[in-house]
């Protein structure tokens, strides 16, 4: 009698197992290269492991075609470039010594933006000649060395009119209305990444994402960026040649991973301001 409930039991689990194997290995079953999409790569879509995008994406609808990138981060108010992407990333050196402290240090941890741009639109850089470059610190172990030749960094960028070395006249910062968060150096570029597009990647301070709002970033003939660097013209005078806008959509995205992932950084600020304070503070004698 008990034989005969549990028989009927075991070919329902056993059923049930194999239908759920079945499902598994089809939820597994690796897409085809030319059928594949974003989400097969960078998503938990097919139940199988996945590299994690960390950027915050905003693109036009020809550009998510082309590379097969989700429809969400269409945005039609992108103008002047095809996409842009943001990430706070941890690539570089790491100082220390602040406050008068051996153990006192700044952690590594940037805002890296990426910007892919139609590489028929004229940019002003300096060295035409010059396809693609890396430019991106604290990858090699050559910068722990004595420059022996003099040779090393980016000395080939280094423009008289300036005075300081200077890949592209303009970019690197982001302006929403007047207001701009600081300076931010070129890591790499391919002016050739793909037919037709162009690829500027920047990290620093000027290109985070504060405050929220539309921001745009200037490219300036070298003449025209000389005479704002002698303060002979205002940069709101001046008449860029071109202009990346980034819509107001996509900097409130890139704004909550860069507050949420900035913490260490004003960690260390307060802590530095604290110290400071510290040892200013007055001896009073008994």
């Amino acid at each position: 009698m008990r034989l005969t409930l549990i028989l009927p039991r075991l070919f329902l689990l056993v059923a049930v197992l194999i239908g759920a194997t079945v499902t598994h290995a089809q939820q597994l079953e690796p897409p085809r290269l030319e059928d594949s999409r974003y989400e097969d790569w960078h998503t938990f879509k097919n139940g199988k492991t996945y590299t994690a995008d960390p950027y915050v994406w905003a693109y036009t609808r020809e550009f998510a075609n082309l590379f097969r990138m989700p429809e969400k981060w269409i945005d039609e108010n992108l103008k002047g470039a095809l996409a842009v992407a943001f990430r706070m990333t941890t690539i570089g050196n790491l100082s220390c010594g602040y406050g008068g402290r051996e153990d006192s240090c700044w952690p590594m941890l940037e805002c890296q933006m990426d910007v892919y741009y139609d590489n028929k639109i004229k940019l002003p850089w300096v060295h035409d000649e010059i396809v693609r470059d890396f430019l991106m610190r604290g990858i090699s172990s050559q910068e722990f060395l004595y420059d022996a030749s003099r040779s090393k960094g980016i000395r080939r960028y280094a423009s008289k009119e300036i005075g300081y070395p200077i890949v592209l006249t303009g970019g690197g910062v982001i302006k929403v209305g007047k207001f701009q968060s600081g300076g931010a150096s070129i890591t790499y570029f391919d002016r050739e990444y793909q037919p037709g597009i162009g690829l500027i990647g920047w990290m620093g301070t000027g290109v985070c994402p504060e405050p929220i709002g539309t921001g745009r970033m200037y490219f300036y003939d070298m003449d025209t960026t000389e005479k704002i660097s002698r303060m002979k013209i205002k940069a709101e005078d001046a008449k860029p040649m071109h202009v990346f806008e980034l819509p107001e959509s996509f900097m409130k995205r890139a704004n909550a991973v860069y507050e949420a992932q900035n913490k260490p950084n004003k960690e260390v600020t307060q802590r530095l301001i604290k110290q400071f304070f510290e040892t200013r503070q007055p001896i009073v004698k008994p």
